[in-house]
């Protein structure tokens, strides 16, 4: 007389150590791309969407955004405002470390990135936060050095947050 095996017998129950193993194989898999080096480069930022690492404003304009790569991540740190960047920078202590990738919307042509710390600046611009500077990648219209324009954006957050 042949049985028909009972139900609890059709279904293989995993053992701890099975999922112990499937556990193990995913940490280790999920890790694998971390160990993999990342090209420092600009990420792309969702306008209306994606918010400043430093104000927590959404990004509306892009002629005045910039990012700073951070290894420690490693991805850029986005900034509706170039001043948010040159203070999120000072914080992060990287402002004067020129090894830090730093990059700026060229307010000429803002869909293309540039190097800030080589980039030319005007001030006297409306900015999303008010820090006053747009970036160029040439002298015309735009006098000022990356240190120069820094400087003015942490002498003017200086000012207006004294207490």
């Amino acid at each position: 007389m042949s049985s028909s095996p009972r139900l609890d017998e059709l279904f293989v129950r995993p053992s701890r150590r099975g999922f112990l193993g499937a556990g193990v194989t995913v940490a280790v898999a999920s890790l694998l791309p971390a160990c993999s080096e990342v090209t420092p480069e600009p990420r792309k930022i969702k306008w209306g969407r994606d918010v400043c690492e430093h104000c927590h404003m959404v990004f509306g304009d892009k002629r005045f955004a910039a990012q700073i790569w951070d290894v420690s991540l490693p991805r850029a740190r986005i900034y509706d405002d170039f001043g948010c960047a040159v203070l999120a920078a000072a914080e992060m202590e990287v402002l004067e470390r020129a090894e830090v990738r730093f990059w700026v919307s060229d307010d000429l042509d803002p869909a293309r990135w540039i190097d800030a710390r080589t980039a030319h600046y005007r001030d006297g611009v409306v900015t999303p936060m008010g820090y006053g500077h747009s970036a160029a990648s040439t002298a015309a219209d735009h006098p000022l050095s990356f240190a120069a324009a820094a400087t003015a954006i942490r002498d003017k957050a200086a000012c207006e947050h004294k207490t």
